[in-house]
């Protein structure tokens, strides 16, 4: 991976922490700490290929989120972090340094339940950004 790649989406990465946390119910993490309590966030993969469209060159960054809750009332309120964390990111564009969001695209979301973790609900959020640079 080329550090043209990495600065892109270490860019984005950075600005959805931005934009999420204190903003969504529980804390938001890039790594998890021993200590973390639920309900929780971590940003989850990143990754971006080249695109160009209109002769205007730039990255294409795939990013999620996952929240882990356990709570009494099941998936659901893992469900309404993720609608959270769904109306922040899409509320407006995203500030970064060095790149600026020329589309995002909201792909896909679901809640499962843990295998190793009993009681553990797991909802993911993922979303498509095309960037380039400002």
């Amino acid at each position: 991976m080329s550090d043209h790649t990495s600065v892109a989406y270490e860019a984005v990465q950075t600005a959805v922490y931005a934009a999420i946390s204190g903003h969504i119910t529980g804390a938001v993490y890039d790594a998890v700490p021993g200590s973390a309590v639920f309900p929780y966030t971590v940003l989850g993969d990143v990754g971006d290929t080249e695109f160009e469209a209109r002769g205007v060159k730039g990255r294409a960054v795939v990013f999620s989120t996952r929240t882990y809750t356990r709570d009494v009332g099941g998936k659901f309120p893992c469900y309404r972090i993720m609608a959270q964390i769904v109306e922040h990111l899409t509320a407006s564009r995203l500030v970064m340094n060095g790149w600026q969001e020329v589309q995002k695209t909201y792909r896909a979301s679901g809640v499962t339940l843990d295998t190793v973790e009993a009681g553990t609900f797991v909802g993911t959020v993922s979303f498509v950004m095309l960037v380039v640079r400002s």
